[in-house]
């Protein structure tokens, strides 16, 4: 399964999400300050 894990979230719940197997994509991580727009296109490109 994959997720998008937002910012505000923090790496803890990403880092557990990659331990059980999933793909993650985590803004704290990887674009720390990205727009919610943006995001939310991320996600809808991204399915």
């Amino acid at each position: 399964m994959r997720f998008l894990v937002d910012e505000c979230t923090g790496p803890a719940v990403a880092r557990w999400l990659r331990e059980q197997k999933h793909e993650v994509f985590s803004v704290y991580e990887e674009a720390r300050g990205m727009d919610d727009d943006d995001i939310i296109a991320k996600v809808f490109a991204e399915n």
